[in-house]
């Protein structure tokens, strides 16, 4: 028996036999061409791009059939892949400017824009890698002349499927009937494979690393994607464990499911606004069947990484519309571009450190028209029901006021077009900087509302990379450090009657939750499917009681003491106790 650990990223239990899939990357030579073939080359490498886009048409029907139109936009952004001039002209000039094969052509173009993608700010930019080597392997396959998957199509029984990664395309070509888990050497929560994973309730453990190597084929596998666990041939007791946990979480997910129309509603009656994170249009369906109460952040940057350019004004307009008709009567809050120099010109310089380089609002002042044409779209929405504008990565009241006087001049020239707008839509800022929280209170005059990105806020503050494995066990959302912060960000909030969320992985933790609250938090935004649990904590606890707890987390010196003060305070149901799995 062997213990794996990952990250959970779709939630649930699931054991069953292992299918591993392993890859047969073919070898890449450069040839010569000569001068009088360089244009039939050109036609080979063209006809392979038209190829692949008709496979990928076949594979977005085919997804929109068996899995639901919501997960088609996926291949939306391969099909523009494969039209973007950073692709399919680089890759034809490289065949003409140095006379060679195609595919040697395409893998020079390949490793460039790796190497663009790597320097981008943004995680989920930087992990459209996926989506950019299933487009160029499919091109690759066509330019063998084979482009066929059958194997994903016609899966041998009900499995559990161990892969180093798994592309979008492969993910539709699934037989999803006979998939039991997912599990993964590499990949995250937003991937899409694991999106697709959640919305077909398939538990996925992705981030296990060498999991291609270390699970037999065949043996038998024990995944819990709630936990990020991975047990390979389990004893008996674990896997009679497992059994009584796969049964708990289904009894669980049955119960939680008629929380939807109950109050987030303390036991001495403190309401607590509990909205949904979303990153795509098509999770507004999820988060409304969780009972989410608004989108209380919703990351604009999938626009931009539909195509690897900014959207127009009306595109912007089709999208932020369509949201907050959805979520009618709820608000919808749009983050503002939160992308570096990168985003803006693939070809100039980049930050050496992009996490804290010339990003977001910094990046006004080189280049104000992609943020001012996002401000009119999300103005011109404003229209259709209640918005909220927020500023993200603001170190002060400076880079705020300019962003301010952008969202002035937006306004003035849709007056001037005589151009419907909503003029009063309340802006606020994304408090995750330091600087900012510690000025909060110069702040709060200037916005409207205060919603804190726990995520950055605390690795600024510990000075933790939070993906970096070798010091992600710093990263301590519990550290003293941290709740002072919060507890002072959430004074200047008071003083000035301004609302206050939390946009951050804490408010989906249900003890931190209650924590949060207990420091003057309001509303909380998180995943959608961790709504229920949150709400449950907050409908099980007295509002004083919370307080109480925050007042005395706040004296106490180390995350040990607080984590020991809450697990005392708020003592979990025991039909909720994780399994042990050692």
């Amino acid at each position: 028996m062997s213990h794996l650990r990952g990250t959970g990223v779709s939630p649930g239990v699931a054991m069953g036999r292992a299918l591993v899939m392993e890859r047969d990357a073919a070898p890449v030579f450069r040839l010569a061409v000569p001068k009088d073939r360089i244009e039939r080359e050109v036609r080979r490498l063209e006809e392979a791009i038209e190829a692949s886009r008709e496979q990928l048409r076949a594979v977005k029907e085919r997804l929109s059939r068996e899995v639901g139109a919501p997960h088609a936009y996926i291949f939306d952004a391969h099909l523009l892949m494969l039209d973007d001039p950073l692709l399919r002209e680089r890759a034809a000039v490289a065949v003409r400017a140095e006379a060679v094969n195609a595919e040697w052509a395409l893998r020079g173009v390949a490793d460039s824009l790796h190497s663009l993608f790597s320097q981008f700010s943004d995680a989920y930019l930087r992990e459209r890698t996926t989506d950019l080597d299933d487009v160029i392997g499919r091109i690759q396959l066509n330019l063998r002349g084979s482009a066929e998957a059958p194997s994903l199509s016609r899966l041998p029984g009900p499995v559990v499927l161990v892969a180093g990664d798994l592309t979008p395309s492969e993910a539709a070509e699934l037989d999803w009937d006979r998939v039991l888990a997912i599990v993964t050497d590499v990949g995250s929560s937003t991937y899409h494979t694991a999106i697709i994973a959640r919305s077909l309730g398939i538990p996925a453990v992705a981030g296990l690393k060498e999991a291609t190597r270390q699970i037999p084929p065949g043996s038998l596998v024990a995944v819990d994607g709630t936990r990020g666990e991975v047990v390979v041939e389990p004893s008996g007791p674990v896997l009679d464990a497992f059994s009584a946990a796969q049964e708990v979480y289904r009894r669980e997910e049955e119960r939680l499911r008629g929380t939807r129309g109950l109050a987030a509603r303390t036991l001495d009656g403190v309401e607590v606004r509990l909205e949904a994170n979303v990153e795509f249009p098509e999770e507004v369906a999820t988060a409304q069947l969780h009972g989410a109460c608004g989108i209380g952040l919703f990351r604009s940057e999938y626009l931009l990484g539909r195509g690897l350019r900014f959207p127009t004004e009306e595109q912007q307009l089709d999208v932020y519309r369509r949201l907050v008709e959805q979520m009618h009567p709820h608000p919808v809050t749009v983050r503002t571009w939160d992308v570096g120099l990168e985003a803006l010109g693939p070809a100039g310089p980049s930050s050496p450190n992009p996490a804290l380089g010339e990003r977001a609002l910094r990046l006004v002042r080189r280049s104000p028209d992609p943020f001012r044409i996002q401000l009119r779209a999300l103005l011109r929405a404003g229209a259709h029901g209640p918005v909220r504008i927020m500023f993200p990565f603001v170190s002060g009241p400076g880079d705020l006021r300019s962003a301010l006087d952008l969202l002035e001049r937006a306004k003035e020239e849709l007056r001037v077009e005589g151009t419907a707008f909503r003029p009063d839509v309340p802006v606020g800022v994304n408090l995750e900087v330091p600087s900012a929280a510690l000025v909060a209170d110069l702040l709060a005059p200037e916005v409207d509302f205060f919603s804190v990105g726990t995520n950055d806020l605390i690795q600024y503050l510990l000075a933790v990379d939070r993906t970096d494995p070798r010091v992600s066990s710093l990263y301590e959302p519990l550290h003293p450090a941290v709740l002072r912060t919060l507890e002072r960000i959430a004074c200047a909030a008071r003083s000035h009657e301004r609302p206050l969320s939390v946009c951050g992985e804490m408010a989906g933790q249900p003890t931190e939750a209650v924590l949060l609250v207990g420091l003057g938090f309001r509303e909380l935004s998180m995943a959608p499917s961790a709504i229920p649990r949150v709400k449950e904590a907050l409908r099980a606890v007295r509002f004083a009681d919370a307080r109480v707890l925050a007042e005395r987390c706040l004296g106490l010196a180390t995350r040990a003491e607080i984590e020991a003060e809450v697990r005392q305070a708020l003592r979990p149901d025991p039909r909720a106790a994780p399994v042990d799995l050692t």
